[in-house]
């Protein structure tokens, strides 16, 4: 007799057991405790907070999860990624997965790794990168992609760390000064300029935006205090490079 999938929580079990995951594989590939997963499937839920991050780490339609009716499989087949990846405006990164891909929009944009750039208001979209959940797993990245972004670098002064003309994948979700993490790159906006700089924090609350480039008499370290964020705001931790060989 088949199974009845009636509900958003016999829906999930099913499918993670078809994917022989643990309630504790699964939690983590959300970013939420074992117990969520747990607490969903005993109590038979039919709603969930994590219901859209569920579909993406199950690889099914999120319509079906929530409702139990259409397709419910997205799996992407090599086939699948054959000919998406023949498309002139996607891209996919992380290698086969059992998973639903995760868009990330790729638009017009740049960080001065130099003296700044101010980018559009609306900047256009110049196409689509689609990663894995694997690969956004693996890197500490949001499996969902919210927050995701990615631009490219323009300038020298982060020497071969960042060449001018990579392109980065940066974290918008990781933009607070109090939160930030020292001897690593983000981008900021200084009056309105976006730039690249690697940040260390300072004893005394104060900031160094440090250039990877050795050459300090084109590229000074510069020192910021948490009064300067008023005008010098953090916008992304950049998270991934594409550099070019």
């Amino acid at each position: 007799m088949k199974e009845s999938l009636d509900t958003l929580a016999k829906r999930v079990k099913f499918m993670r057991n078809k994917k022989g995951l643990t309630q504790a594989q699964l939690g983590k590939l959300i970013g939420a405790d074992p117990s969520v997963i747990g607490n969903l499937e005993r109590r038979n839920g039919k709603s969930s907070s994590y219901t859209e991050a569920l579909a993406t780490a199950l690889g099914v339609n999120l319509s079906w999860l929530i409702s139990g009716s259409g397709d419910s499989h997205t799996e992407v087949s090599s086939a699948d990624v054959s000919v998406q990846s023949g498309k002139s405006d996607y891209v996919i990164v992380g290698g086969k997965t059992d998973f639903s891909l995760v868009e990330i929009p790729y638009k017009d944009l740049q960080a001065s790794c130099g003296g700044g750039v101010i980018n559009l208001e609306y900047p256009e979209q110049k196409g689509v990168i689609a990663f894995t959940v694997e690969f956004l797993r693996e890197n500490d990245l949001p499996i969902d992609g919210k927050g995701l972004l990615l631009m490219h670098a323009c300038g020298d002064s982060m020497g071969y760390t960042i060449p001018h003309g990579t392109l980065m994948l940066v974290n918008t979700n990781e933009r607070e000064y109090e939160n930030f993490i020292s001897n690593k790159i983000y981008v900021f906006n200084a009056d309105g300029e976006s730039i690249c700089k690697r940040a260390f924090k300072n004893l005394d609350g104060t900031v160094t935006l440090v250039s990877d480039n050795a050459d300090k008499n084109r590229y000074p370290d510069q020192i910021v205090n948490k009064n300067t964020f008023d005008d010098f705001s953090m916008d992304a931790r950049v998270r991934y490079t594409f550099n070019k060989q």
